[in-house]
């Protein structure tokens, strides 16, 4: 089977969050198993000065039409890890930020119509797997493809839809007006994106099993997309969870510790990770109590005040916090974690910090109020690290509460409790306190967080669609 995945991004080129390490993790996975994979992703300004090699590989150039307009674009090759990347070069995306502009909308219509005329001139793809707004009028633009292509979209994060006006869709993909007026691309008073692609996507899935039962009960979050999903495309709506790229998060040959190790040594490699990681910080060395983590986008949607309401009692169980991220809440998290000597902030992502504070802690931290699947609770269990988290999305599916028993990796706590999270830091200081947490840290440990069943499980998704 020949597989296009189309996204935004994609390690090891760009990345902003969990779509670049899906997009990578995901197609090697799929290479892996035997298939003839590619991914084709913008050459935005940071892979041309980061990854030069990209511009030795010219592959294709042409112009295409958006409207009245003729817009150029060239396309680049590179093999890698047993995919094909390909990169597609436009004006629009020799910016300095991935995202963030005001006519994001433009420039990912830019990016989908290239891809449409990839598709029309390389017209050998069996699926063609589109992942969030930024690619989800794809599969409608694919209904007039004179080969059939199996079409599939991958809900990431719906919170971010693309929304555009009735003139856009002539502008900018040369359809006609009646795709609005119908309701079909329309949602509220807009022409939506990702309603587009859940209308006209041949499978639409999300990440975990539990965001998928989420969305179709929410009618009103997300603009309502939950219910477009649930009365329109209920029964071609699936969840699949994310696996890991265990190559890249493995403690027994990670690259970023000062020491690796595996369960028969964990205990003691990770106090030699706590101490590295206090050393790069210019924090305490010898300090021996428990050490909690939070490597997240400081956002509401990740729980933030949840993490703040810890801070005050952190002294009083002989606790540290390290908190590693940006976003629209640093600079509350900042104000805070000045009151406190316990907490260090550290605000950017520094992926070789990263990979040792997953070694180098005790506790993982995300209470988020919706995760769709998430990954970070993941690798903290495979480095030995038990995640604190909200029982939403794909945090439900992955991590069990030490209350289950035999399958206990770490400890969960309602969504809707006001006082879930700071319940759920203490019973894992009671526990720590103990020394009663080796069962949970070996089944995590142990769990298998691989790509390999889930991307078995998209395969058979693949197969599933009709092809009348």
């Amino acid at each position: 089977m020949k597989i296009l995945i189309v996204t935004p991004e994609s390690l090891p080129y760009a990345k902003s969050g969990g779509l670049g390490d899906f997009a990578y993790s995901y197609s090697k996975a799929l290479a892996k198993l035997g298939e003839d994979v590619s991914v084709i992703l913008p050459l935005y300004k940071q892979i041309r000065m980061k990854h030069p090699e990209v511009m030795n590989g010219f592959y294709d150039q042409y112009d295409f039409r958006m409207g009245a307009r003729t817009q150029g674009c060239g396309v680049f090759h590179v093999f890698r890890d047993g995919v094909h990347f390909y990169f597609t070069a436009m004006d629009r995306f020799d910016r300095d930020q991935m995202y963030g502009y005001g006519d994001d909308k433009e420039r990912f219509a830019c990016f989908i119509m290239a891809v449409n005329t990839f598709l029309t001139r390389h017209n050998d793809y069996d699926v063609v797997h589109c992942n969030d707004w930024q690619t989800a009028v794809l599969p409608v633009l694919l209904t007039y493809n004179p080969k059939k292509i199996k079409t599939v979209l991958t809900i990431h994060n719906p919170a971010y839809q693309g929304w555009a006006t009735r003139d856009d869709l002539m502008s900018y993909f040369n359809l006609q007006p009646g795709y609005y007026d119908s309701g079909y691309v329309r949602l509220g008073d807009s022409f939506n994106y990702l309603k587009t692609g859940i209308m006209s996507a041949d499978k639409i899935n999300t990440v975990s099993k539990t965001h998928a039962e989420e969305l179709l009960h929410d009618h009103s979050g997300f603009g309502g997309i939950g219910a477009i999903i649930d009365w329109c495309r209920h029964f071609d709506f699936s969840g699949i969870v994310n696996g890991l790229d265990i190559d890249i998060w493995n403690p027994a040959t990670d690259k970023h510790l000062a020491a690796n190790y595996t369960y028969a040594d964990y205990a003691e490699k990770k106090a030699i990770n706590k101490r590295a990681i206090f050393k790069a910080l210019g924090m305490d060395e010898n300090f021996t109590g428990a050490l909690f983590s939070a490597i997240t986008r400081l956002s509401s949607q990740k729980g933030v005040d949840r993490i703040l309401s810890l801070f005050p009692h952190l002294k009083e169980r002989n606790a540290k916090m390290i908190i590693i991220g940006t976003g629209e809440m640093e600079g509350e998290v900042l104000y805070q974690a000045l009151k406190y000597p316990e907490v260090y902030l550290v605000k950017r992502y520094d992926e070789d910090l990263a990979h040792l504070l997953y070694a180098a802690s005790d506790f993982f931290l995300m209470p988020s109020y919706f995760e769709p699947c998430g990954t970070s609770q993941m690798i903290a269990m495979r480095y030995g690290t038990l995640p604190i988290v909200s029982n939403v999305g794909g945090l439900n599916d992955t991590v069990f509460d030490v209350s289950k028993g035999a399958t206990a990796n770490g400890f969960t706590f309602y969504n809707g409790d006001p006082l879930g999270c700071l319940n759920a830091y203490v019973r894992a200081m009671d526990l720590y306190d103990a020394h009663k947490l080796d069962p949970l840290i070996q089944v995590g440990m142990a769990g298998d967080y691989s790509w390999d069943k889930s991307a078995k499980q998209y395969l058979a998704l693949y197969h599933s669609i009709d092809w009348k």
